[in-house]
């Protein structure tokens, strides 16, 4: 099991030693940390793409790790369903409730109210943006089917990616998570178990 780390850009002009000294006595031996402001967040890609089942994802606070609520319900999903335990240092948070004796649930609700009020009103989150435009509504469910469809008809991750546009894998296991469907890991390509299949 491997204790791997993150610290969002709201910390960018934090990062002082204390807060690194924080991750190492939680056993991190993996950080990623961002190195610029905006929505892009390249190491929160590698993050979860490092993140493999029975690891622990250790984050400095969900309020700085996320910048919605949308967000932090794909990662809290995405790790239980690949038994991932998460620890947020700054929340008191353990979900394998070996460390911080001291938390009750009051603690986890106030965390994720926090998470949910930092929604800026400019910039509405996918789940909001769903109650103020039907046509993003509409036009985000459509792009989400293709992903799906596309996904059970047997293509491959890229052209998934090229059909869609949209840049990162780990957008699409978003998705695919979301809509519970069933993934699939096989040893050779989904295009060429689809052809497999359809032979039999």
């Amino acid at each position: 099991m491997k204790h791997i780390g993150y610290i969002g850009n709201a910390h960018i002009n934090e990062h002082d030693e204390s807060v690194f000294q924080q991750m190492r006595e939680h056993g991190c031996e993996t950080l990623y940390t961002e190195n610029s402001r905006g929505r892009k967040r390249p190491q929160w890609e590698a993050f979860i793409n490092d993140l493999h089942e029975g690891d622990c994802a250790v984050l400095l606070s969900f309020d700085n790790a996320f910048f919605n609520f949308h967000d932090m319900i794909f990662f809290v999903k995405f790790c239980r369903k690949t038994g991932i335990r998460i620890v947020s240092i700054g929340d008191g948070l353990d979900t394998q409730d070996e460390l911080f004796p001291e938390s009750k649930t009051v603690n986890t609700l106030d965390l994720v109210c926090r998470v949910f009020s930092k929604r800026d009103r400019n910039a509405h989150d996918d789940l909001e943006a769903e109650l103020y435009s039907n046509t993003y509504s509409d036009r985000k469910l459509k792009r989400y089917k293709l992903v799906i469809n596309m996904y059970k008809a047997g293509y491959g991750i890229k052209e998934i990616m090229e059909r869609t546009g949209y840049r990162s894998k780990s957008n699409l296991y978003r998705i695919l998570h979301l809509y519970d469907v069933q993934m699939e890991y096989p040893s050779m390509s989904r295009a060429a178990n689809a052809v497999a299949v359809a032979r039999v």
